[in-house]
């Protein structure tokens, strides 16, 4: 930051849309009214100001409309479901709660008294990726909970700012501008604290209207989550298409009590091995998985070329949930790839091997590729042989029969950590498809997907639109 001498001396002053988008913009001394110096506090502050200024109901900063902002427990939480369940930051995601994945903490009566939820409290993301910190939902689960240390806890007075109202306000283009202001971004993670979120100014109608901002918010969510279940629902139909075009017709569920012959014993005393046998068994295909195609081994590390190099590269956290190729890739110079990777193709499939994964179908197709690239180690690669459809191959591996059978399959130190290894993938049996059975089976994909994205895609621009006029009715338009 520099500063400019007094006296006579040109000086350019940006729009606050421009200076929003600016790398480099110069400040007035009488702007500076806090003691933060950080360029992307000062970069977004007369944007901020200019979208408040015409607010049709009076800003207030959320500090003096909460009773009680606070930091969540820092005590270790276990996989096991003993004690009390602890929201964590992963559990608050883009679209809402996501209690998937929970886990526990024992708390003694005091811990448990300090930090239990309570319905209507609101829950901010205060550490994350820049486009989830500040991310913020109201909580209204049932039974006893307690919220994680990278969680932080508003309790509005409800009789002057309703808890879900808020919410509404901070997700909104307005709510993000703000928090986008003042977070702090630190060795790649952006932070907020509990006195930046208090600072955070928000427009407040009277209690009645805000109801009404609500309910019509309410009307527009459930809107959105319709077209989504349909949209999942449609995906999770392709199941039975790709199974019963494979020749398998489901058996009863397999036993949860069963008994296995001393014979049958592999040296791994672990029951989810052999719950996966007996789904083996219920399969009538007398092929496997490794006839299909090549299970790649790790061959490739990047570090052995020219530091110039550059290289795409396909990380699993990189992969979106939904779409089953890969749409966006990280472009990176070989010197900056570490570890041990698989040089792809284009249609290879990429499996993820990680447990948690493997259920959540990471699962995916490599695209058209522009340049030389390699997949993180966590993946299993497989090349399909001549006369094997990659989209045929793929959409049978990702039924949630051959999820279950992979997860069962997988072996590691916890549940969160185990892996399939390729010796495993290839053994599992896998049906023999002449061409016909594959040509119906991708055009069935093919088509259940398109209609699943476009689905997908009417649902999020109905909800951007809705929320548009929630923050049009609160501070009017946008400017050009």
């Amino acid at each position: 930051m520099a500063c400019l001498p007094k006296g006579p001396v040109v000086f350019f002053r940006l729009s606050p849309a421009k200076r929003a988008e600016a790398k480099a913009f110069g400040l007035m001394r009488g702007e500076f009214t806090s003691m933060r110096i950080d360029v992307n506090y000062w970069r977004l502050s007369a944007f901020v100001k200019s979208r408040l200024k015409g607010a049709l109901y009076q800003p207030h900063e959320v500090g003096t409309l909460v009773s009680l902002v606070q930091y969540g427990c820092s005590k270790l939480a276990s996989s096991e479901p003993v004690g009390t369940p602890i929201l964590r930051m992963n559990n608050l995601q883009a679209n809402g709660w996501d209690l998937r994945d929970l886990k526990w903490v024992q708390l003694s009566d005091s811990e448990l008294e300090t930090y239990r939820l309570q319905r209507e409290d609101l829950l901010f993301n205060r550490t994350n990726s820049k486009e989830l910190v500040g991310k913020c939902e109201v909580f209204r689960e049932t039974g006893e909970w307690v919220f994680a240390s990278y969680l932080i806890r508003v309790r509005t007075d409800e009789s002057r700012l309703r808890a879900q109202f808020a919410s509404d306000f901070f997700n909104s283009a307005a709510g993000r501008l703000q928090i986008d202001q003042m977070s702090r971004q630190i060795i790649g993670m952006t932070n907020i604290n509990a006195e930046e979120i208090k600072s955070i100014r928000i427009p407040v109608p009277p209690p009645r209207r805000q109801d009404e901002f609500i309910a019509a918010m309410n009307v527009a969510r459930a809107e959105r989550q319709a077209r989504l279940a349909e949209a999942e629902s449609l995906l999770a139909s392709l199941d039975g298409v790709v199974l019963r075009a494979a020749g398998y017709r489901p058996p009863p569920p397999p036993r949860k009590v069963f008994a296995v012959r001393s014979g049958e014993l592999t040296g791994a005393l672990n029951p989810d091995r052999y719950r996966a046998m007996q789904l083996e068994k219920s399969l009538p295909f007398d092929a496997r998985v490794g006839e299909c195609g090549t299970l790649l081994d790790a061959r490739c590390s990047p570090q052995r070329e020219a530091p110039t190099q550059v290289w795409d590269w396909i990380r699993i956290d990189d992969l979106p949930n939904q779409p089953w190729q890969v749409e966006n890739v990280r472009t990176e110079r070989g010197a900056n790839i570490g570890g041990t990777f698989f040089e792809v193709q284009e249609n290879d499939i990429l499996l993820a091997r990680l447990g948690p994964t493997i259920l959540n179908a990471k699962f995916v197709l490599c695209p058209k590729l522009t340049r030389r690239t390699v997949a993180s180690a966590e993946f299993l690669v497989l090349r399909c042989h001549a006369g094997w459809r990659p989209v045929a191959v793929l959409w049978l591996l990702r039924t949630k029969l051959y999820r279950d059978i992979m997860y069962l399959r997988s072996r590691g130190g916890t549940p969160s950590r185990f892996r399939l290894s390729a010796e495993d993938l290839a053994a599992i049996p896998f049906p023999r498809l002449d061409d016909l059975t594959q040509t119906e089976i991708a055009s069935e994909v093919q088509r259940c997907h398109e209609r699943s994205r476009r689905l997908r895609a009417d649902a999020e621009e109905g909800w951007q639109a809705s929320k548009r006029l929630f923050e049009e009715k609160l501070l009017g338009p946008v400017q050009p």
